[in-house]
């Protein structure tokens, strides 16, 4: 039997989501923050890092913590899948002690638990957000995708990701600095996770496969994003009337 984790069992689980849909970006406008991520000081990145960066979290949208602590091992390019695991310590702090963006969590979670201690906090990090949220995440849809996630881990020195949480967003304000008719001051990595689940959804992924595909446990959550989808409206039009 699978021993429970108690920062899920804990109630402080993301059930209540707050929705950007209406900051997510369109298609053109990722496409902006792609080239700002490509005018930053290559002198001061890892020459894959912004990219990798800005498209995980614009065309899968993946949580920035899922990209802090993502290792290569998690990777299955076989089978194009990303295996976002229920638990793995994180030892991406100072000395290979849990980081900064981890024990903050493992307090707002001891805050809103009855019986759990920091200390039982931090052993558990890191985890996912929700407990649906440790799921697999196909990438061969998009061979840019592919290809960004290969960059990044080809380098031998490279097989779990450097950067932290922190440092994930500043990529994002950087890189929107960095590109033409982008605000930086509107856009942050929940608003890019927006804007895959509004591209995926206008594509026409359907409740359940965005549910998965996003660690969603709430089926509103998905159709917050399926409804007044104006483009999987067209979608559904054109597939219907061009027979």
């Amino acid at each position: 039997m699978k021993t429970p984790n108690p920062l899920h069992e804990s109630g402080r689980s993301g059930s209540s989501v707050r929705h950007s849909k209406q900051d997510a970006l369109s298609e053109v406008e990722l496409e902006y923050l792609l080239e700002g991520a490509r005018n930053l000081d290559l002198d001061y990145y890892y020459e894959p890092d912004p990219e990798f960066v800005i498209y995980s979290l614009g065309k899968l949208g993946l949580r920035r913590g899922e990209i802090a602590h993502m290792k290569e091992s998690w990777i299955d390019y076989s089978r194009k899948m990303i295996t976002i695991p229920e638990h793995e310590k994180c030892e991406k702090g100072k000395n290979g002690e849990v980081c900064g963006y981890c024990k903050q969590l493992a307090r707002q979670r001891v805050e809103y638990a009855d019986n759990l201690s920091l200390s039982e906090a931090l052993e558990w990090m890191w985890v996912p957000k929700t407990q649906a949220a440790a799921r697999e995440i196909y990438f061969g849809f998009d061979a840019r995708l592919e290809l960004y996630i290969r960059r990044y881990f080809d380098s031998p020195n490279y097989n779990k990701v450097e950067i932290g949480a922190n440092g994930i967003h500043r990529r994002v304000k950087r890189a929107a600095k960095k590109a033409p008719n982008i605000t930086p001051e509107n856009l942050s990595p929940h608003k890019l996770r927006a804007t895959a689940a509004t591209f995926h959804a206008g594509r026409g992924l359907e409740t359940l496969a965005l549910m998965q595909f996003f660690g969603w446990a709430d089926p509103s959550t998905a159709e917050v994003y399926i409804s007044r989808n104006g483009q999987n409206t067209a979608n559904q039009l054109n597939s219907i009337h061009n027979r």
